[in-house]
């Protein structure tokens, strides 16, 4: 594995098997402040624009995966602050969700408020088996003001969305998982491994097809059905003259496994 020095201050990163790995590491709880989430966003579009990456991993140093926002600093902002603050956060998670290349959350502790509204920015989530997730902004006072109430619905449906965001409370990961809030989970220690090895999977996959398929959902969330469907045609006008596609159809004329890449860097 190679680390990689972006001048991140609380985002390590490393690169392995064509995977980026996201660290954050802000102790004592990994909480969220803007700063925080424009520098997670940062280095993940530059490690993605990066040759040898083609998937991207995001999970916390230490027992938590990622808090919510740090109460502390919200206390500091006043009623003229707090429009700029929620437009500013709202951009930068839009911005992590249109990273190009496939994104999972190894939420490998509790992930509560900002954490969940930045996992939930993620294309798919693996949760630990010891973990609890939640939106408890109700019980401040507030809502979940990062493209929380939008994406969850979107994930599991507005009745089951409205009373997680009604009640505030915390999902054990049985739960989270039986509400389709969650692809997988497993145990804390095998976690991590699981989600590398997917996203290694991804990474050695056809690369163009993973970014296209990406952009048609986002199309359709962004546009509904038609801008979906034209997302759908452009793409596919664009995917099939590339060496991907040619390789992929020569693999199934002939019955062999694809080679998609070849990359020199085993990615």
């Amino acid at each position: 594995m190679t680390t990689t020095d972006a001048g991140p201050r609380h985002v390590r990163v490393e690169v392995e098997r064509g995977v980026g790995l996201l660290t954050v590491d802000r102790p004592p709880a990994n909480a969220l402040d803007l700063s925080l989430v424009q520098e997670i966003v940062r280095a993940a579009g530059q490690t993605a624009a990066r040759d040898d990456v083609g998937a991207l991993v995001l999970t916390g140093a230490g027992p938590r995966f990622i808090a919510g926002a740090d109460i502390k600093m919200l206390n500091t902002l006043g009623p003229d602050e707090m429009p700029r603050f929620v437009s500013s956060i709202q951009r930068a998670m839009d911005d992590f969700e249109a990273i190009p290349v496939p994104t999972i959350a190894a939420i490998n502790g509790h992930a509560m408020g900002g954490g969940m509204e930045l996992a939930l920015a993620c294309d798919l989530r693996m949760l630990s088996e010891s973990a609890r997730v939640g939106l408890p902004e109700v019980k401040l006072g507030l809502l979940p003001g990062a493209g929380g109430t939008q994406r969850l619905v979107e994930v599991v449906g507005k009745g089951r969305a409205l009373e997680i965001l009604y009640t505030g409370r915390q999902l054990g990961a049985e739960e989270a998982l039986s509400l389709g809030l969650v692809n997988s989970v497993y145990p804390a220690d095998q976690l991590l491994a699981a989600a590398m090895d997917l996203a290694a999977t991804l990474a050695a996959g056809a690369r163009p097809a993973l970014r296209e398929l990406k952009a048609c959902v986002l199309g359709y969330l962004d546009g509904g059905r038609r801008a979906g469907m034209r997302a759908e045609a452009s793409g596919i006008d664009r995917l099939f003259t590339t060496p991907e596609a040619r390789e992929g159809i020569a693999a199934f004329v002939e019955k062999r496994p694809a080679r998609f890449g070849q990359r020199s860097d085993g990615g």
